[in-house]
């Protein structure tokens, strides 16, 4: 298995020091340790949904909004024959080729310059992973609908959306409404989905919700976490809150909120 839990997010480690290379935030502490913990909880839901049998088809993945090719990689590892990686931005692509593409007589890993909007939804998928990019689409509908379509019967889809009454969030709004500052547009698509809306948005008479988590519940991109990361606590602290975030009723003000369903449709 490529991937490694890990709370630490050591620069030093390989696997850190090859993610900090991909998504370019070895300098950017806030970014490096929500996208590690993120990555933490897909691989724990990944686990548990096949030992328990949810997912029961491993023909065929899809990575939408795959970026530098990371979960593309984990899902291909977790047994799937053949994974396709999506994105818009060349530059991650290239990366995502480089690093993690491979084909033989067995397995298939490929990426592709794809918009979400535009898939084809003709090809159905027995697993969809579309983490933190719907919120980012021109037509995020269209996206929701695409991933409905393309999902197989008795595929499972696991989609995470970014969570605006967390903790994390709030307090962001509450900066910038208290300087008096224009918020930029990242913040306010973020802002457009608590966790209600993101499940209501799935919800679906072919579409069964099998779970929900979330992940970082206290965590903010700031000098607090800048300035804990360099201390030996760091680790506890990040594991406590990974794993309060995931707990009932925690997990619905935790900053990243994850929706699993599954289309039983026969």
């Amino acid at each position: 298995m490529f991937y490694k839990t890990d709370f630490k997010c050591d620069d030093e480690e390989e696997l850190q020091s090859k993610l900090n290379y991909l998504y370019n935030y070895k300098n950017d502490v806030g970014t490096k340790v929500l996208h590690r913990d993120r990555i933490n909880l897909f691989c724990l839901l990944m686990e548990r949904l096949i030992e328990q049998n949810v997912i029961e088809s491993f023909d065929s993945a899809i990575d939408i909004g795959c970026n530098a090719g990371v979960y593309s990689k984990i899902i291909s590892d977790f047994g799937f024959k053949h994974v396709l990686g999506i994105d818009i931005v060349d530059e991650m692509i290239e990366k995502a080729n480089d690093f993690f593409a491979f084909s033989n007589s067995k397995k298939v890993l490929e990426y592709k310059l794809l918009n979400a909007e535009n898939i084809n939804t003709n090809k159905k998928y027995d697993f969809i992973l579309c983490t933190e990019v719907i919120e980012h689409t021109n037509n995020p509908s269209k996206v929701v609908e695409n991933i409905k379509c393309i999902l197989a019967p008795g595929g499972v889809a696991i989609i995470t959306l970014p969570n605006s009454i967390s903790l994390p969030s709030i307090l962001t709004f509450l900066y910038y409404k208290i300087r008096n500052k224009e918020m930029d547009k990242i913040m306010e698509q973020h802002l457009n989905y608590p966790f209600y809306k993101s499940v209501r948005i799935f919800r679906d008479d072919n579409f069964r919700l099998i779970e929900t988590s979330g992940t970082n519940l206290i965590f903010k991109n700031s000098p607090f976490l800048r300035l804990l990361y360099k201390t030996p606590i760091f680790a506890t602290v990040n594991k406590i809150n990974f794993y309060l975030s995931i707990l009932w009723p925690l997990k619905y003000f935790s900053q990243f909120f994850f929706i699993v369903i599954k289309n039983e449709q026969i």
